[in-house]
């Protein structure tokens, strides 16, 4: 084989192995975020209701207390925080058992049909997953780059850096 030939083969495979890790980092970080969500949820409405069946306070912080459990509760009850959690959780997995596959075949003993069979198997673990949140994408992938001595274009400003991404429905 041609030395193109096989720098080409090496990035492809750092191709895929950077995606894989991107979409594991992706995924651990939303199984967090959300379990932190549901978490504080529940805190808060445990909190409240304690307050509110105590009847030490004033009537109008018991209101406060139920508001606060009522939209807490319905938050939860919609956007579906603990399933979500879960799913992260289902698909983290399935990246880290592509990552496995990859590292299983070693640096020198890959062919093209390997690397052609991890990237079907990307484009099937993607498949089915929801639209990624684009900055908390973009921050796992330049840490995916990092991981394995690269230099990521940064595409991200001061904001989308250094401050969680709040927005995830």
């Amino acid at each position: 084989m041609s030395d193109d030939f096989n720098t080409y083969l090496w990035q492809r495979r750092y191709d895929v192995k950077v995606r894989a890790l991107s979409n594991r980092l992706y995924y651990q970080e939303r199984q967090r975020i959300f379990e932190g969500r549901e978490g504080l949820v529940k805190a808060a409405s445990i909190l409240a209701g304690s307050i509110a069946f105590a009847r030490v306070a004033d009537p109008v912080i018991v209101q406060w207390c139920a508001v606060v459990i009522t939209a807490g509760s319905t938050a939860a009850l919609v956007f579906g925080y603990g399933n979500k959690a879960r799913d992260s959780v289902k698909r983290s997995a399935e990246w880290a058992m592509l990552e496995r596959d990859i590292e299983q075949v070693g640096e020198h003993g890959f062919t093209e049909a390997d690397i052609n069979r991890w990237f079907a198997r990307a484009n099937d673990i993607e498949a089915g997953e929801p639209a990624a949140h684009p900055i908390l994408f973009e921050r796992c992938y330049e840490r995916a780059v990092e991981v394995f001595g690269g230099k990521a274009e940064l595409k991200l400003g001061f904001f989308g850096r250094h401050f969680p991404p709040f927005m995830i429905p």
